[in-house]
């Protein structure tokens, strides 16, 4: 008789041992789970504690507001945006997809991505997306209780899908930024499969002109990695930075045979191709000789800048500096099927010939 309740107490001290160990990994297991739902390492390398809920965020980097819309399907979390973001915004036609964004405060970052920390408080935002060396705007937000998120600005294609991911992670909507950046390193790789029939063919000499005081994309601004991939050859690639002011006898030195202008400037070719810019000439550059200056497309966002629609501007690049060896696609086709697929547009050809700008590049 002891025997056997010695053996119902041991087997009852057995089960208890048990139920607690499993106990203490379910609690271990629903910790493991709140950490990884509740922070995120941004682009500085900083571990982010996220607030239980978000529901205002403001964003500093330009591209940015575009992206969280894109992403977030929608406008209804963005309270405060860079005027430079806005004014992309009101040329564009994405008015059509979202009129509710031109409500959108302005009045609390500058184009400088300064920060009002002060009017920003008023309207109580639990994030803010600045960028990565904003380090001391990062400490004043943190003071006030907004939470600061850094991203980065893109060299390449790979820090761009970093920086869409961690705002899919910080909204809560993994799915969506998974999706777009597959779309994106699909386009990449179209593109790298092309490479050994790139490298036997001649490569285009190309500027990228930001603005008419000659400001050009140099070797770490995402346009000289999409220039390579397609098959140009920037001339500007030989300066170490994103944007670099040059003058006009540099230009005629590297004489470019296509020059993109960019979407942050109202330049368009026929300023260039009119000579209409003060104390510039233009006329003996071979991309102006032989019309071959390009305003770059703009769709929800500028296109030249990194953004969510960056695949579409690789094949329109492809399709201007070596059409035969990117002929395999319909680029009007391709705008048709990737606003459908993440924004729910119909695009009809008139979008596609703003987007594009064909009145100013025919």
């Amino acid at each position: 008789m002891k025997k056997r309740m010695l053996l119902v107490i041991c087997i009852g001290l057995i089960m208890c041992i048990a139920i607690a160990g499993c106990s203490s990994q379910a609690k271990e297991s629903e910790s493991k789970t709140a950490e990884k739902l509740t922070s995120v390492v941004d682009q500085g390398g900083n571990e982010v504690q996220l607030p239980e809920t978000i529901t205002k965020v403001a964003i500093t980097p330009i591209p940015w507001a575009s992206a969280m819309w894109a992403i977030d399907g929608g406008s209804q979390r963005i309270v405060s945006i860079n005027p430079s973001a806005m004014a992309a915004y009101k040329t564009s036609f994405m008015p059509t997809l979202d009129p509710a964004f031109a409500t959108i405060s302005t009045a609390e970052i500058t184009k400088d991505f300064t920060i009002n920390v002060e009017a920003l408080m008023n309207l109580k935002p639990e994030i803010a997306f600045i960028w990565n060396d904003q380090t001391a705007e990062a400490e004043q937000l943190k003071a006030v209780g907004i939470t600061p998120v850094m991203l980065n600005y893109a060299e390449n294609l790979e820090d761009l899908k970093k920086d869409l991911l961690l705002v899919g992670q910080v909204l809560g909507k993994e799915d969506e930024a998974e999706k777009l950046t597959a779309y994106h390193t699909e386009i990449e790789n179209y593109f790298i499969d092309k490479k050994a029939e790139l490298d036997s063919v001649s490569k285009k000499k190309v500027m990228y002109l930001r603005n008419s005081k000659l400001s050009v994309a140099g070797a770490k601004n995402i346009n000289n990695y999409l220039l390579e991939l397609t098959g140009g050859a920037n001339v500007a690639a030989g300066l170490d930075k994103q944007w670099s002011e040059v003058n006009m006898e540099q230009i005629l030195q590297w004489n470019p045979e296509i020059i993109y202008l960019s979407n942050f400037d109202e330049i368009v070719p026929e300023d260039l191709y009119q000579n209409k810019i003060e104390g510039q000439d233009w006329s003996n550059i071979d991309a102006v000789k032989n019309h071959r200056v390009y305003k770059t497309p703009m769709g929800i966002y500028r296109y030249d800048a990194p953004c969510v629609e960056t695949p579409l501007m690789i094949k329109w690049m492809g399709s201007i500096q070596q059409p035969e060896l990117f002929k395999d696609y319909d680029i009007r086709k391709d705008l048709k099927a990737f606003y459908k697929a993440f924004f729910s547009a119909d695009l009809t050809d008139e979008n596609i010939d703003t987007i594009l700008k064909v009145d100013a590049n025919s």
